[in-house]
C-alpha cells in the first residue's frame, strides 16, 4: 500500500494510524463511525519542522478476532454470505482503500469476536 512520499519523492510502502476502532461482532450487522473524521495529526517533515495536518485518511487495516463479514458504503449492513459483504478471516490483517464518509459494517460468522479498524493516514 503506497500511500507517502518520502523527502525524495519516492514512494513509501507504510502509513500512520491515526484513529482506531473496536467493534465487536455479534449475530446483528454493527456499524464503525464514518471515516476521515478524526483529529489533527502531528507530522515532522524532513528538516524536523512540525506540520499539523488533519485526519486525511485513505486507507484502514482491520483485523478480525474471529472470522467475520464485512461490508463497506455510506450506510452499510454486513449479512453472512451476503453477495455485499466480504469473509474476513480471524488473525489476518487486511487493506482497504476508503471514502471520505464511509462506514464499515460487521457481522459475525459462527463465533462473536472483535473487529480491529486502523484508519492510515498519509
Amino acid at each position: 500500500m503506497t500511500i507517502k512520499n518520502d523527502q525524495h519523492g519516492l514512494p513509501v510502502q507504510a502509513s500512520r494510524p491515526a484513529l482506531c476502532q473496536n467493534i465487536t461482532t455479534s449475530g446483528a450487522s454493527q456499524q464503525s463511525a464514518a471515516f476521515q473524521s478524526g483529529p489533527i495529526t502531528n507530522v515532522y517533515n524532513a528538516d524536523g519542522t512540525l506540520q499539523t495536518e488533519p485526519n486525511n485518511t485513505t486507507h484502514i487495516r482491520v483485523v478480525a478476532a474471529q472470522t467475520c463479514w464485512i461490508s463497506f458504503g455510506t450506510n452499510p449492513t454486513a449479512a453472512v454470505g451476503g453477495t455485499a459483504s466480504i469473509l474476513l478471516p480471524a488473525g489476518i490483517p487486511e487493506y482497504f482503500y476508503v471514502n471520505r464518509g464511509e462506514k464499515l459494517a460487521v457481522i459475525q460468522d459462527s463465533a462473536a469476536g472483535t473487529l480491529n479498524i486502523a484508519e492510515l493516514a498519509n
